[in-house]
């Protein structure tokens, strides 16, 4: 999906599965389906679990760029069955909008103290506390500030003693990940400098197998049993697939802090996971249990999935409890089979074609845009349940100082970035000395909310190719690359093929023009192009290519001399590049959806053995025909939703919206319901 920073997120749903062995063959087949790019589980990263009023909350660092909106909450009531809390929020418990930090929020932990929630958590390298009526928030701050100033800190821990004396245990950057603690204040405005004490760094073999010279220890978390302190904590980088958990004891707060041995007390080794450490302890019913991360699979660190094991502490002939971690019931978190199950597909009572539907955190609502409803510009629609949908007007108009378009103006598609809108369209270009009838091209246009007015920024289309261009898509990667796809206009590109010598033979056409779909990386700016563009996509050649009796039947059927690859959308999915696009023509019956995978943004592109996932089903006794030009989104709760158009007996040529549910299968194919 876009990874366009503040609009998507990496969506995961998933079925809980439990592993409640460790036989060799049980490990092999969790392996294989993480090695696959299984997606279904929970994707939070140094977790944590607050359990309040007969729910389990879970908090963690975000999978994939949802790190950099502030932290989301699932609940439990049984460790098992999980959800995305219903706040209104989108799931986040605390927004970086309402609290310290920009971006990198790690690391969060949750307590209550007389009748309200705190939460500690690491944001710009610093640790903040923020405060909330609600365990699933919103977590706020008045003043919006760390509580240290010196240096960097991360991964905080909050222990309250015996006596009432608070205590920040945490990591600093100090020649390595190092964890420190330090007495808070009553009002957890900072700590008292003076109490501030090293406890550990890492200085054995285990702890750091790659002989970096950065060693790391971090992600404590600590208790108290009898008269000694244990700390549990993780080391080596977190990447490294030896990442992994020990435990230290101290008779006093501020130590000295002794590793026990027998290291360490959870790895790889005992869990069958790659990358296994950074959590929190926690009780259920008196036992102990362990919420932690893994890497994704053996090949892949993130996004990291969320883990958890059961923890006995067994005492020994000193006196002293060894934790005991029962890697047999070492389990990944998913979330609950039955709501992942609902899925749905259905109309709305919009007429639009080309649709895009942002969800926008800030004013919690969704935005309807597409081509229709007005002459030369765009107008837009707002729901907050995705069933009822209110018009709101025009959002751009071509009646304005910088415009470059005339007529035609199709496809936009709106993203926030920077607390801004972006609109990206096609339209007919007023330059146009040699009266071309499609001379379309793509331009952008900013607006400060979703609702405009939209201005255009430069008075001119983003590039000039050299041909009719239409069906902007911007997708951002994990490495902050931006990119523009587009569409070449069948326009005046007749190709040859042997589809296009049957065509000429046995239906007399002259030509068969052809659109393709095509990619350029843009700048920083995302408003310039950087280098050439590189076709991507285009229809089949030969005619027993398997893609070419779907991709042909505006063809093969005698409607129109064209075929079209047009109305792409690129999304990133676990490391999988899928494109989605359209064929046929657009205002005829055979318009459907089909897509692509490859391995980076600008292919190349494999075409999936399952198209068209998206088509007319008036052929199996059903009302809708003209199916396509869709776009991704994800909701609300996260879930990642198909929208496109189609036409219906009942509507005729007009082209109505339709909302499906998407999803991944085991095998990573996309899947999107119809029915």
């Amino acid at each position: 999906m876009n990874n366009i920073f503040l609009l998507f997120c990496s969506l995961y749903v998933c079925f809980f599965t439990l592993f409640p062995g460790k036989s060799i063959a049980q490990k092999k087949r969790v392996s294989a389906e993480i090695g696959g790019n299984h997606l279904n589980g929970i994707f939070q990263a140094d977790p944590t679990i607050f359990f309040y009023d007969g729910y389990y909350y879970l908090y963690g660092t975000n999978g994939d760029h949802d790190e950099q909106l502030g932290f989301k909450v699932y609940q439990s009531k049984d460790l098992q069955h999980w959800k995305l809390a219903e706040n209104g929020h989108s799931g986040f418990a605390l927004r970086k909008e309402d609290s310290f930090g920009s971006s990198g929020f790690w690391a969060p932990q949750v307590w209550l103290e007389n009748d309200k929630f705190y939460m500690a958590y690491t944001a710009d390298e610093n640790i903040a506390i923020a405060v909330s009526d609600s365990p699933v928030g919103p977590f706020t701050q008045t003043e919006k500030r760390p509580i240290i100033v010196d240096g960097k800190q991360i991964d905080p821990f909050v222990f309250t003693d015996d006596d009432g004396k608070k205590y920040l245990f945490h990591v600093r950057l100090r020649d390595g990940n190092r964890i420190f603690v330090a007495e808070l204040q009553d009002d957890y405005s900072g700590i008292k400098q003076e109490t501030l004490r090293e406890c550990i760094h890492a200085d054995l073999s285990w702890e750091n197998t790659a002989n970096a010279k950065w060693s790391v220890s971090e992600g404590p978390t600590v208790i108290r049993k009898g008269n000694h302190y244990y700390m549990l904590y993780s080391a080596n980088d977190f990447r490294n697939q030896n990442y992994a958990v020990g435990v230290a004891i101290a008779d006093n707060i501020y130590g000295p802090w002794t590793k026990l041995g027998d290291q360490p007390v959870l790895s790889q080794k005992d869990s069958g996971f790659a990358g296994t450490g950074h959590g929190d302890l926690f009780l259920m019913d008196n036992q102990f249990y362990y919420i932690c991360h893994t890497h994704f699979s053996n090949e892949k660190v993130a996004p990291r999935r969320t883990a958890i094991v059961p923890v006995d502490f067994n005492k020994n002939n000193a006196g002293i409890f060894i934790p005991k971690f029962n890697s047999s019931k070492f389990r990944l978190l998913e979330i609950d089979e039955e709501s992942a199950k609902t899925g749905s597909s259905y109309q709305i009572d919009v007429a639009f074609g080309d649709p895009f539907i942002l969800f926008d955190q800030p004013t919690d609502q969704y935005y309807l845009y597409g081509t229709g409803g007005t002459q030369n510009g765009f107008i837009a629609y707002s729901s907050k349940d995705l069933l009822t949908w209110k018009k709101e007007g025009k959002v751009y108009d071509s009646k304005q100082a910088n415009a470059w378009g005339v007529k035609d103006f199709w496809a936009p598609e709106v993203y926030r970035v920077n607390d801004k809108y972006y609109m990206y369209y096609s339209a007919h270009w007023k330059n146009n000395p040699q009266n071309h009838v499609e001379n379309y091209r793509i331009g952008v246009a900013v607006a400060d909310n979703p609702l405009g007015p939209f201005e255009d920024l430069n008075g001119k289309p983003i590039f000039d190719p050299g041909y009719p261009i239409i069906d902007a898509n911007i997708f951002q990667d994990s490495d902050h690359r931006n990119y523009l796809f587009y569409s070449r206009c069948c326009y005046e590109h007749p190709v040859d093929s042997e589809i296009a010598r049957w065509a000429k033979e046995k239906l007399g056409y002259k030509d068969i023009e052809e659109s393709w779909v095509y990619g350029v990386e843009l700048d920083k700016s995302m408003t310039k192009v950087i280098g050439k563009p590189v076709l991507l996509i285009r229809p089949p050649v030969a005619i027993n290519d398997a893609q070419a009796e779907w991709e042909s039947r505006s063809v093969t059927s005698g409607e129109i001399n064209r075929r079209w690859t047009e109305g792409s959308y690129l999304m990133k999915e676990n490391g999988i590049y899928y494109m989605m696009y359209s064929a046929n023509y657009f205002a005829g019956a055979n318009y459907a959806v089909g897509y692509a995978t490859a391995n980076s943004p600008l292919g190349n592109y494999r075409k999936s053995t399952a198209n068209p996932i998206i088509e007319k089903n008036t052929h199996k006794g059903g009302v809708i025909s003209g199916t396509g030009h869709n776009s991704l989104f994800k909701d609300r709760k996260g879930k990642l939703r198909c929208v496109y158009h189609g036409r219906t007996t009942k509507t005729g040529d007009e082209r109505m919206v339709f909302i499906s549910d998407v999803r991944f299968s085991d095998n990573n194919e996309l899947e999107i319901n119809t029915n």
